[in-house]
């Protein structure tokens, strides 16, 4: 039976839900003990000029970019998409992105910007690239249906519990197609062993980050030996998994987590230095600019222009 996180204490005879269980089970069916954070930012249909044009940026939470009428001229990392009705671009997180319009026409395109679980979405993004589909493809076609539900959705005036809530079971159910059509692109590699291991070795990654520490050789090994596996084995898995070293994704992690706090203009550059576990400024500084290319100051400045 497995083991839940749910176990009653009754009054009086000290007995738990599963001495209670354990009497009577004949069978039963378990749905895994989970917590899925969904966040969306900006999600909006856009009707504009064919002169469109927005420049080159980047941020730290994915984006799903699908045009409706028109054309639509997408870049990502330097690749040039031409994106006509029905085509679709997936934003990985840190990903510079620009667009314009195709041609003088006007167009209108549906923009979802949206944060999930690195640690169950990423597996399916590492090996296809660029992310980009077109309508007659089978994943743009499968994705479809959900993205005309989510378009519709934001012709309500007024986003009141019950529209809300429709808009998180759409995104689940579209985000869950997307996980299913990508895994068929790029057939089953993996068996789901070895992705539920590394699933776990990259949610002690982020514990670790979220206890202010940095990720030394130890934290590897103590990581390891919890999962009863050896050092050599943890990291040729998860390499394997999500297509980067358990350090390169606790980089990846903190970088994104600093750029989601630089954007706050509630929050000083100190505090999140200190939120990151580096006691001296100019160390976190020297290290964001090493990631991005840019001091946080200057990151900050930035991404205030463009919004």
């Amino acid at each position: 039976m497995e083991e839940s996180a749910l176990n009653l204490i009754f009054k009086g005879n000290g007995q738990t839900s599963e001495d209670i269980i354990k009497r009577f089970l004949i069978s039963e069916s378990v749905y895994p003990n989970t917590k899925t954070e969904l966040e969306l930012f900006g999600v909006h249909v856009r009707t504009v000029k064919g002169s469109w044009f927005y420049p080159e940026h980047q941020h730290a939470i994915y984006e799903i970019n699908w045009v409706i009428e028109g054309q639509q001229i997408f870049t990502t990392n330097g690749k040039r998409h031409e994106q006509n009705a029905g085509d679709l671009v997936l934003v990985r997180p840190g990903e510079f992105h620009a667009s314009k319009g195709g041609n003088t026409e006007p167009f209108t395109y549906l923009c979802i910007h949206f944060n999930i679980d690195d640690k169950l979405f990423l597996p399916y993004l590492t090996n296809i690239d660029p992310l980009f589909f077109k309508a007659s493809g089978s994943l743009a076609k499968k994705m479809a249906p959900f993205l005309e539900r989510i378009a519709k959705l934001l012709g309500h005036h007024t986003f009141g519990l019950v529209e809300k809530m429709n808009m998180q079971a759409v995104m689940f159910e579209m985000l869950g197609m997307l996980a299913l059509g990508l895994e068929e692109l790029e057939g089953k590699r993996l068996s789901e062993r070895s992705v539920a291991l590394a699933y776990q070795i990259a949610e002690q990654i982020e514990r670790n980050l979220e206890g202010g520490g940095q990720l030394e050789k130890s934290n590897i090994e103590q990581i390891a030996k919890k999962l009863n596996i050896s050092v050599s084995y943890c990291n040729q898995l998860f390499k394997k998994v999500y297509q980067m070293s358990p350090r390169k994704y606790w980089s990846f992690k903190q970088l994104n987590k600093a750029k989601a706090l630089l954007v706050q203009k509630d929050v000083t550059i100190e505090m999140v230095a200190d939120q990151l576990g580096y006691y001296d400024i100019s160390h976190f500084s020297r290290q964001f600019k090493r990631w991005t290319g840019l001091a946080p100051s200057q990151f900050r400045a930035k991404h205030e222009s463009l919004y």
